[in-house]
């Protein structure tokens, strides 16, 4: 078996072989155990076929069993691609016709939910949003977590981890070569699958662990790998926690793990705030340091998190799937500007930043995904559809959006993609997706209106929603529905977007 060494594999054999990287469920994780196990793994799966340029879909609960299957699969060689389950079915089928895989590492309770629609049925009276892993034809199928009595032919992870490896000898890959391919949430009819190298997603795991670095940052939380691979990088302390957890529980667990720093969502940090306010609660005074990102970050927002201490610093991120690390702003300045538009910051090194007659921002960098999916490399620079200028001290500030697009949490909704769906559900003539952003919860709402006929209701609309065929994104779902007629405007009679946004923000 040839097995292949790349920055990411080179980062990890830094470490001394006893030493600690990672923090899960109260076991303590080295990076020798990390390395062998991650070794026996590829051994493992070589055994079964696996091959360097084979295509891989990976659907796996973030943790250390992720990590071994991605480390297993870059000494492989193979390209990766993390494909959300909770996205709506017509969604999922696409993007995995798109993507092709050779083969599938999955959850062995998504595996058995789509096995059995009973447990299925159950399971979605208790679970707002059901993921599902469907059946993919022509393709291998490895199982992660807890072993379970599956019909369909599939290989466990588990002994395959567990088994010693012989000692093997890496070569170098070329660090240009597609390794990951992350597919956004459009555009309208086709997939977009965003094809990044081993370099350029290292820069940003660089550029980011540096800040870190510089920072004097200690320890992570963190329930998204990737901010695992960050927090390694920076030689942090690295704690996988339960994203679901209360905010009470959260508390104490960053009070009782010592943990300094935090990335996420506004949205994320809501419920804390919340229960810090209700409950005469403060922050720990050990978490020194909050990164924000993955969304639009409001001052009406900063205007609650700030004032919860005094000397927390406030990082806001701004960036996106094909450069994930653009620009990074103080969010204390942020929040103290009195200048019009959004400022998001000056750019990280190696980041070009050009603003278009048309005023949209567009980024050259090493950070830069190589192409999208099935389409030609490009050196040109990245149209990224978001408004800008650059003020006196060089810092981006957006105002605004080409696109018609909501952000809400750290996930993007393009209400093209799933407006034609919804429309074909019985009884719906029309419908159209908005977002007015909610100051309460620092994220925006997303308002479904509907032109319907025949008495179709909330609950009945929903139900198609959230499973069937006509099923969207769980990130996708509607907080509200409105049934009314929608208005058109001009010589196309296209839906007017403007007045239906103007008549929800007004109330």
């Amino acid at each position: 078996m040839r097995l292949f060494t790349n920055c990411f594999i080179e980062n990890l054999t830094k470490y001394q072989d006893s030493e600690i990287i990672l923090y899960e469920k109260g076991k303590s994780i080295t990076a020798g155990y990390l390395l062998e196990s991650s070794r026996s793994l590829a051994r493992g799966l070589s055994d079964y076929g696996v091959k360097r340029g084979d295509r891989v879909v990976l659907a796996v609960k973030p943790g250390v069993e992720f990590l071994q299957v991605m480390y297993a699969n870059m000494m492989l060689g193979t390209v990766l691609s993390i494909i959300d389950p909770e996205m709506g079915r017509e969604n999922y089928l696409a993007k995995l016709k798109q993507f092709s895989p050779h083969h599938a590492f999955a959850d062995s309770r998504l595996i058995l939910l789509n096995e059995h629609p009973i447990l299925k049925f159950i399971a979605q009276r208790y679970i707002k949003s059901l993921p599902s892993f469907p059946r993919i034809k022509n393709c291998t199928l490895f199982a992660t977590g807890p072993r379970l009595p599956l019909f369909q032919d599939h290989r466990h992870v588990a002994p395959l981890i567990s088994r010693t490896a012989p000692p093997s000898d890496f070569e170098p890959v070329n660090e240009k070569e597609d390794f990951l391919v992350t597919y956004t949430s459009g555009t309208l009819n086709e997939p977009k699958g965003v094809v990044h190298t081993y370099a350029s997603l290292a820069n940003s795991i660089k550029y980011l662990s540096d800040v870190l670095k510089n920072g004097g940052d200690k320890s992570i939380a963190t329930h998204l790998p990737h901010f695992a691979l960050i927090g390694m990088s920076a030689r942090m302390e690295v704690h996988v926690w339960d994203y679901s957890m209360h905010p009470a529980e959260k508390i104490r667990f960053i009070r009782q793990h010592n943990i300094t720093t935090l990335f996420g969502p506004p949205s994320d940090f809501v419920p804390i705030i919340n229960y810090i306010n209700e409950n005469g609660e403060s922050l720990p005074d050990c978490l020194g340091h909050i990164f924000l990102g993955s969304a639009p970050i409001y001052k009406s927002f900063l205007s609650r998190l700030v004032p919860l201490s005094a000397t927390m610093k406030v990082s806001c991120l701004y960036g996106m799937t094909e450069n994930l690390m653009v620009t990074i702003q103080d969010g204390r300045e942020k929040l103290s500007d009195n200048e019009e538009g959004d400022l998001v910051g000056k750019p990280f090194p190696g980041v070009e930043v050009s603003i278009a007659d048309d005023s949209e921002v567009c980024l050259r960098s090493d950070q830069m995904f190589s192409h999208y999916w099935n389409n030609d490399r490009t050196d040109t620079a990245h149209c990224t559809g978001d408004l800008g200028r650059i003020d006196s001290m060089g810092r981006l500030v957006l105002i605004g959006r080409k696109k018609d697009m909501i952000i809400r949490g750290n996930f993007n909704i393009y209400p093209g993609l799933y407006e034609p769906t919804i429309s074909r559900i019985k009884d719906v003539s029309e419908a159209v997706m908005i977002g007015v952003y909610d100051k309460q919860k620092a994220d925006e709402q997303v308002v479904l209106v509907v032109d319907a006929t025949n008495g179709l209701t909330e609950a009945g609309l929903m139900k198609h929603l959230k499973s069937g065929e006509y099923s969207i994104d769980s990130q996708a779902l509607p907080d509200r529905i409105l049934f009314r007629k929608i208005p058109h405007s001009g010589r196309q009679n296209k839906v007017d977007r403007k007045a239906l946004t103007m008549m929800l923000s007004a109330g």
